[in-house]
């Protein structure tokens, strides 16, 4: 068996990011099934879903009629890109707290190098734990994340979206 190759990088991906921005923003909307996107228009298409609302089948993609009829009782919230933006910006800044951010992939996702001091297994748990923590408490409880750590950044994108709640 050839040796294992060492840790490298952690991979940060906000869970149902936009959803979850909104249910921080109005708490009233905690715990039920919302979506972003053009609610009014039933051939527009959803960009994300809370977890409350993909206990419906509700996804990202899906056509707002199509949701609508899966959940009558859901909730359309958002399009103001600019709170998405705020929030990223504040997501940034904590992680760099933790550890450097090597690429920010997307509004949700970034990649981090582990330094050698950070790449053992319990080191970089310890710090997915820290960095998690961090989002929580100094941006928001609604502001869930799943993280990788694998060897290569493919591998710890592959790792954080094998950690995304189950779907319904």
């Amino acid at each position: 068996m050839p040796p294992q190759r060492p840790l490298r990088w952690l991979y940060l991906d906000l869970n149902s990011y936009f959803a979850s921005v909104e249910q921080q923003l109005n708490p009233e909307l905690r715990g039920k099934p919302i979506a972003v996107g053009p609610g009014g228009i039933a051939s527009g298409t959803i960009i994300a879903a809370s977890y409350e609302a993909k206990a419906f089948g509700i996804h990202t993609g899906m056509r707002v009629g199509e949701a609508k009829k899966r959940c009558p009782q859901l909730i359309f919230a958002g399009g103001d890109h600019s709170r998405y933006g705020t929030f990223h910006d504040q997501i940034i800044a904590e992680v760099w707290r933790h550890i450097p951010v090597t690429h920010v992939c997307s509004i949700d996702e970034v990649a981090c190098r582990l330094l050698d001091n950070e790449n053992s297994p319990e080191r970089a748990i310890a710090l997915a734990r820290r960095i998690k923590a961090g989002i929580r408490r100094n941006v928001g409880d609604c502001l869930t994340s799943s993280v990788g750590i694998a060897p290569s950044r493919l591998l710890a994108k592959m790792a954080a979206d094998m950690q995304k709640r189950p779907r319904h």
